[in-house]
């Protein structure tokens, strides 16, 4: 799983996603879940984002 900031519009939301393979073999991804909006990450929500991205990039 990894983090992923996507934009709409203006905004900027913070997503949870998943990387898997189909039945073919082909990489897929899905979002597991919107986080919420970049501009209102509170510091409980940014706790976890941090760590997110810290577990990834070990």
């Amino acid at each position: 799983m990894h983090v992923k900031i996507t934009t709409s519009g203006s905004r900027r939301y913070v997503q949870l996603v998943e990387s898997y393979r189909d039945d073919a073999g082909k990489v897929k991804k899905r979002t597991v879940a919107t986080l919420g909006r970049l501009d209102q990450v509170d510091s409980q929500l940014n706790a976890v984002i941090q760590g997110l991205i810290a577990a990834n990039t070990e």
